[in-house]
């Protein structure tokens, strides 16, 4: 054990030498000696302020009381933080220790949960067959014996100390991440804190949310790759509560996955770029002093109409460019679309006609919404299919650059498809399109900006090359899954009568941890109800046929 002494000096008093006047100084306040000591030969102290609690009592039903939790919380055990912090870098804050009455032993005054990770990273260490770190500390001489003293030091070490804030912690880790050095020591600063490389980057965004919206957020447990997505669309009223919802969802599914998560943050970016694309064309309406009006349910019982509802005197049609010039010209925003939908504000005073296909009344009013209504659940799934489309590829481009091998699941979709005749692989070779292979690989695409005729011919000889045989498989399941993303996975993909093999596509990527949004969700159901009862029709064939069969039989029979 290496000790260096800061033992007190002894001092004594001449009662008959003259006293003069010397300056103050600074005086040591206990005697003792820092020493670096190995864990396992450490003991709690008695006195230690700190102590295990049982676990919190549960009433009769069997539940553990609330207020019982939080008074027999046990505060001595070390959180992961702590225990990921000391593993990487060891105890950088020494302990208090004070010899026992056995002369021998160290007792711990505070620095009881530090002590324990240190404990359980050498543990660590020697099961790996590795060497472990000794822990600082400051051994208090002059409190031998004196339990009143051990005790009262204890209780003012946890008493006084005042936790930062998390905005504090934010902060510093926002710093860190901002600082000019390696990687490699990036990553091993990370670890100290038990973050990843990536939540140490997500701490500069998220250090730029609103005090209002980190308070919120911290009351679901947000990390910081969830706080600075908040803040990207922190402008959105929902956006807290969406995110939230998701985060549950996430975990109650127990894929240690963010589908939901990165589903309803597509959802919330492509709101966002809606909400600035109809604040753009309010803009320009106004800058073209054209009057904006607010969209009217039944336009049969105003003065105002569409254009699409009116024609000219003539019976032509009345468009934008013809319109312009009438003194009822005015416009609103459409209700799927960030687009401005002409209108007339007073059709009949401004001379112009209905068409033959306008509603004339209410009912007449209801049948045309109701066709335009079809118009609109197609847009807005088409929208829907779109946005789970930029989700489900980081899936799988995350799928194909993960370490080990693929799962069984993975081996046999690459193999039967590769080995198959289905249309579908050899539709996908034919188009040359190296596109999405190259996004699940995360590498460039070669043939960007190349058209079919100066395409590379082997495209990924450089990945194949620099690809260990251990991951080659990823190769393969990112040419697989282009094919299934190109050939099954198209725009119309979730209308009407659903491919089997769009339906096997979103099975095996659900089995592979991936969280199908809604639509995706929707989509597969109605496969399966389809292949359910095109099984029971086919059933029903084949026994009316038996039935026939069996009839002819014993006509054949009796003859």
């Amino acid at each position: 054990m290496t000790v260096i002494d800061t033992e007190k000096p002894a001092t004594s008093t001449d009662p008959g030498a003259e006293v003069t006047a010397e300056p103050a100084v600074g005086v040591e306040g206990f005697a003792g000696a820092f020493a670096w000591v190995d864990p396992h030969t450490l003991v709690v102290d008695p006195y230690n302020h700190r102590k295990p609690h049982p676990s919190a009592s549960k009433d009769d039903e069997g539940t553990e009381d609330e207020e019982s939790t939080q008074e027999g919380e046990d505060t001595t055990e070390p959180d992961p933080e702590l225990i990921a912090s000391v593993e990487e870098i060891g105890v950088q804050t020494p302990l208090l220790l004070r010899p026992q009455d056995d002369g021998k032993t160290l007792g711990i005054i505070f620095g009881q949960r530090r002590f324990k990770a240190a404990v359980l990273a050498a543990e660590k260490a020697i099961a790996a067959g590795r060497s472990y770190l000794l822990v600082p500390a400051i051994i208090r001489t002059d409190l031998k014996g004196v339990d009143d003293d051990a005790l009262t030091i204890s209780l003012i070490e946890n008493k006084h100390r005042k936790a930062a804030s998390v905005r504090d912690d934010i902060n510093a880790v926002r710093q860190l991440s901002l600082m000019k050095i390696s990687k490699t020591r990036k990553a091993k600063h990370a670890r100290s804190l038990g973050l990843t490389p990536e939540q140490v980057k997500a701490a500069e965004t998220a250090d730029k949310l609103s005090d209002k919206a980190l308070s919120k957020a911290l009351q679901y447990d947000f990390d910081f790759l969830e706080l600075a997505d908040l803040h990207e669309v922190e402008s959105l009223d929902h956006a807290l509560w969406w995110l939230r919802d998701a985060k549950k969802c996430d975990l109650e599914q127990g894929t240690g996955q963010r589908g939901n998560w990165a589903h309803t943050m597509q959802q919330l970016r492509d709101q966002l770029i809606d909400q600035a694309e109809r604040a753009k064309v309010t803009e320009e309406l106004a800058a073209a002093g054209i009057p904006l009006v607010d969209r009217c349910w039944d336009w049969t019982r105003t003065a105002a109409r569409p254009l699409t509802d009116l024609v000219t005197a003539d019976g032509e049609p009345v468009t934008p460019e013809t319109h312009r010039a009438c003194p009822g010209h005015a416009a609103f925003l459409d209700r799927q679309e960030p687009v401005a939908v002409w209108l007339c504000q007073d059709w009949l005073k401004c001379g112009h006609q209905l068409s033959p296909d306008a509603p004339k009344d209410t009912r007449a009013h209801k049948d045309k919404e109701l066709e335009k209504e079809e118009r609109r659940t197609v847009i807005q799934n088409n929208k829907a299919w779109r946005a789970a489309r930029l989700v489900r590829h980081e899936f799988l481009a995350t799928l194909c650059t993960r370490k080990g091998d693929a799962s069984p699941a993975a081996w046999k979709v690459i193999m039967t498809t590769i080995t198959g005749t289905s249309y579908l692989y050899e539709h996908f070779i034919d188009t040359a399109d190296t596109t999405l292979t190259a996004t699940f690989l995360r590498v460039p695409d070669p043939n960007e900006d190349r058209n079919k005729w100066t395409r590379v011919g082997d495209p990924f000889a450089e990945v194949i090359a620099k690809t260990p045989a251990s991951r080659r498989w990823q190769i393969l399941l990112a040419q697989v899954c282009a094919a299934h993303e190109q050939q099954a996975m198209g725009d119309s993909a979730w209308r009407g009568e659903i491919s089997s093999t769009t339906a096997a596509w979103l099975t095996l990527l659900k089995g592979e941890g991936y969280a199908l949004s809604s639509i995706e969700a929707e989509t597969l159901a109605r496969a399966e109800e389809q292949a359910q009862k095109r099984a029971e029709a086919l059933a029903a064939e084949e026994k009316a046929q038996a039935e026939r069969d069996a009839v002819q039989d014993a006509e054949l029979a009796a003859a």
